[in-house]
């Protein structure tokens, strides 16, 4: 058990009473039987006395903490937000970034005036480094940061982040239960808090019912537990067809997609994402030595089997480029893969397509993805305003996004996303209560990318090797970080 730390007034007090105690023990005589120490002695002692008293009531530790000066109302104190581009967001998230913006403005009584400023980069770039892109907008001064989370390896690997630990937890709003299971998570590196999650996604399947029926094929279960892989690939199978002699094009029994050559950067790319599968068969791909051993395990090389059969073997995955766009337009795509944020709103108009939860590949849980993270950058000018207004804009995103990082029921779910079908809001909550994040970083991503599919799938490895050469990429990642 932990002693209870004396406070400083006590101990200081304590001291000093120990220091008498002492000199008389130094005479050889008891304490409960000394005589007065000598008049000198004693004054000496009671001034030592008085002077601790004094410096106990003056201490910092000692004095009550002191709340950071903030701006009055309607100061409009700017504060400087760098964040991606809005063209590369999408519409729906961007008007979500614009509102929650306009909210932290009116919650923090206008204390703050928030400012963007766009950074350089692409969402789907996988070799950018984010601290780079801030470098680049250094002379806007930005104060916070709003990044994915596959950003954060990069930004606290190049020191931008401030450690958020000290402000929250005198932040008495703060409140890390009212977060999803493990979501806190997604802020932390090497066990330090650098980052605020504020929105998240899980992944998904969308399903079409009509294709469905047309090709007369029973929908399979919905239910997380029982929508395994195999599941899956059954369901696909079937869905798949090849296009008609008298002309058209057949169907997809899900939109997949597995390119044959590397890219100009030497990179592969891949849907269903490679993580997400492995993050579905392992819950977690790092390890709590975070040296990726889990992915040397059977379930994770039983996963590589799997990809390989489903592009090899079973031909679901297009694999020389062609477009998906006839497909997707015509209705002829059974499962694909999405991200509750960035679906288009349009999806579940037809009635004709169902929710899917991603394929229980042995975890059990579901792949999910924090698309929205805030922090305070080390170069902010005052850090303790800056977190003031973090948490105005942390409270003005999370009222606007599509699925907080704070919980919801499946009822507030159903209400910021009227859209989704009926029997979709209490999926979400489940997933969501039970989902896995990867916590990787854009290049960790491209290697399992690159290893799983330019190594087993096309490149004669066996699924072992495959995995045992991932493992080894990314350590010697780390190794030269």
């Amino acid at each position: 058990m932990l002693s209870r730390r004396l406070p400083r007034r006590r101990a200081l007090a304590a001291a000093g009473g120990s220091l008498a105690a002492l000199a008389l023990a130094a005479c050889g005589e008891a304490e409960s039987e000394a005589p007065a120490p000598p008049q000198g002695l004693s004054e000496r002692l009671q001034q030592d006395l008085a002077r601790a008293r004094v410096q106990a009531r003056t201490a910092p530790e000692a004095r009550a903490p002191q709340r950071p000066r903030l701006p009055a109302p309607d100061a409009r104190h700017p504060v400087t937000v760098a964040m991606f581009p809005s063209n590369q967001m999408g519409g729906r998230v961007f008007g979500q970034l614009v509102n929650g913006l306009l909210a932290a403005h009116e919650s923090s009584e206008r204390r703050y005036a928030y400012r963007e400023t766009a950074l350089d980069v692409s969402l789907s770039d996988l070799d950018l480094g984010l601290s780079s892109a801030l470098d680049a907008v250094a002379v806007e001064e930005p104060d916070l940061v709003l990044y994915l989370q596959v950003d954060q390896a990069d930004l606290v690997q190049h020191d931008k982040l401030l450690p958020l630990h000290d402000f929250l937890t005198s932040d008495t709003a703060f409140d890390p239960a009212a977060y999803w299971p493990n979501l806190l998570d997604v802020g932390r590196s090497h066990g330090v808090q650098h980052g605020l999650p504020v929105a998240a996604s899980p992944t998904l399947l969308v399903f079409d019912q009509a294709l469905a029926r047309e090709l007369h094929v029973d929908p399979p279960t919905a239910d997380p537990r029982e929508f395994t892989s195999a599941v899956l690939l059954d369901a696909a199978i079937q869905l798949h067809t090849e296009a008609p002699a008298s002309g058209g094009i057949g169907s997809l029994g899900m939109l997949s997609i597995a390119t044959s050559e590397p890219d100009q950067q030497g990179n592969y790319f891949a849907v269903p994402w490679p993580h997400d599968l492995l993050l579905a068969a392992l819950g977690d791909v790092r390890g709590p030595n975070d040296d990726f051993q889990p992915l040397t395990s059977e379930p994770a090389v039983e996963t590589a089997r799997f990809m390989h059969a489903w592009v090899n073997d079973h031909r679901l995955a297009i694999t020389d480029g062609s477009s998906t766009r006839a497909f997707r337009r015509q209705g002829r795509v059974g499962f694909e893969q999405t991200v509750l944020a960035f679906m288009p709103p349009n999806t579940f108009v037809s009635g004709e397509r169902s929710l899917y939860p991603f394929p229980n590949f042995g975890s059990g849980r579901n792949p999910a993805f924090a698309h929205v993270v805030l922090g305070v950058l080390k170069s902010a000018k005052d850090p303790e305003l800056a977190f003031d207004a973090l948490r105005h804009l942390d409270a003005g995103l999370r009222s606007h996004a599509l699925l907080p990082a704070t919980r919801l029921s499946a009822e507030g779910i159903a209400a910021r996303v009227p859209d989704l079908p009926p029997d979709a809001a209490p999926l979400v909550e489940d997933l969501m209560a039970n989902a896995a994040y990867p916590n990787l970083s854009r290049r960790e991503v491209v290697l399992i990318t690159n290893g799983l599919i330019g190594g087993v799938v096309f490149g004669g490895q066996s699924p072992s090797e495959g995995m045992r050469a991932i493992v080894d990429s990314l350590r010697a990642e780390q190794a030269g970080a």
